[in-house]
Parts: structure tokens; sequence; C-alpha cells
């Protein structure tokens, strides 16, 4: 009896853990369309693409960075090297009534 005790707390203790420390489902913001991934809740762990206003997380952005020659990997536009470049294509997204550019 004491070794089926034993085990049972063991098994809630390794249950609990699985709870605190598994990886949600979804959130809030959805799932990053790149790697499929739950988007972290911290916005500074996401970026958006101006082009198209489309959020991944920070990991996809630096990795389509390198591997697409600094273009967007949904539409193919490069991606702005100033400011006012960022500007008008958040302007451009606008203009198309896109509500995440607003």
């Amino acid at each position: 009896k004491l070794q089926h005790e034993e085990a049972c707390k063991k098994r809630v203790a390794e249950l609990r853990d699985e709870l605190l420390f598994k990886q949600p489902e979804s959130t809030y913001l959805g799932d990053c369309p790149i790697c499929c991934l739950p988007m972290p809740l911290d916005v500074q762990k996401s970026a958006t693409y101006q082009c198209c206003s489309k959020v991944v997380c920070i990991s996809c952005y630096y990795i389509s960075g390198r591997s697409l020659q600094h273009r967007c990997p949904f539409c193919r536009e490069p991606t702005p090297s100033t400011e006012k470049e960022c500007k008008k294509q958040i302007m451009k997204r606008v203009e198309a009534n896109d509500p995440v550019a607003l």
C-alpha cells in the first residue's frame, strides 16, 4: 500500500508539471502563419510585415529575412530599408482599409 501511495503521489506531481509547463494550444493572438505555433503574448517577440500586414513570431521573421534575401515570405515584396519606405508601405495598407495597419 505504501508503494502505491508513493507511485500515486509521483504521478500526480508529473501531471501537475505537465499542466504547468506545457505550451498552450493557442493564444488570443492566434498562430504564426509560417510555423503554426501559438503567437507569443509578448509583442516584443513578434514582427509585422508592413507590405501585407502579416504578423509572425520573431524567430520566423529572422529566418525568413535570411533565407529570402530580406523579402516578405507572403507577398515577396522587399522589406523596407528606411523609415520613409516603411511608412509608405503602412499608408498603402491603410488606404486599402487593412484593419491591422490601422
